[in-house]
């Protein structure tokens, strides 16, 4: 898997989460936080670490937030803080933004505005962000406790063409499928039999465990 490199606008429980998560898989962190103090205790996992304001597009620039493949604004305590910095990181051509929020209006608002996610968490969401973040054909990653997690993602083209039952994925994966959906915004098909035929145009959803998760891109490559 090739270096990522993650920008973090906001050190707090969430943004630190992240941030300690990602380095766990050598991503490249570029953070940004106005507590020199938040800056200081990531030193050591930091790419680089920048004491300002994350509503300033020069420092964001100087910061080099724009050679990001992905940004998580991670301060969710003010609407307008958020909104600029999704606005700046979009307006520098980072590809993807996630913002965090609090209140379904704020939601709205920051997608609108071209966050290409929004979400609602605090520790336990950043892990399962971060994961998806490094993750990249996968959609969602959902930890359930213990050593499971749900997982949605593309089938790799590998799959094209082939059935459930050709694939065996229990054994070969350790991996279980328990649906597809035709779209992000379609309902969860879980009626599935063994001649199941994989295509690229569905999402599956499988539970599995934290070791295939971390190992996605190369088991699906």
């Amino acid at each position: 898997m090739s270096t990522y490199t993650i920008g973090i606008l906001g050190l707090g429980v969430f943004g630190t989460t992240i941030a300690k998560t990602l380095h766990k898989y050598d991503c490249n962190i570029i953070a940004i936080d106005n507590h020199e103090y938040q800056i200081n205790q990531l030193e050591s996992i930091l790419t680089r670490g920048v004491v300002g304001d994350i509503t300033d597009r020069s420092l964001l620039r100087a910061a080099g937030i724009q050679n990001c493949d992905a940004v998580v604004v991670a301060t969710g305590n003010n609407l307008e803080s958020s909104v600029l910095a999704v606005m700046h990181s979009k307006m520098l051509g980072v590809p993807k933004v996630i913002a965090k929020v609090k209140g379904t209006t704020a939601k709205e608002i920051l997608l609108r505005i071209g966050a290409d996610k929004v979400i609602s968490p605090e520790r336990e969401t950043g892990i399962s962000l971060a994961k998806h973040l490094i993750h990249r054909s996968t959609t969602s990653v959902f930890e359930l406790g213990g050593n499971v997690s749900i997982v949605e993602f593309r089938p790799p083209k590998k799959w094209f063409g082939k059935t459930l039952a050709e694939l065996q994925l229990r054994q070969n994966y350790k991996m279980n499928i328990i649906g597809y959906r035709c779209g992000e915004n379609q309902e969860l098909n879980i009626q599935l039999t063994p001649d199941y035929v994989f295509n690229e145009d569905e999402l599956i959803t499988a539970v599995t465990d934290h070791n295939t998760i971390d190992h996605f891109e190369d088991l699906t490559d």
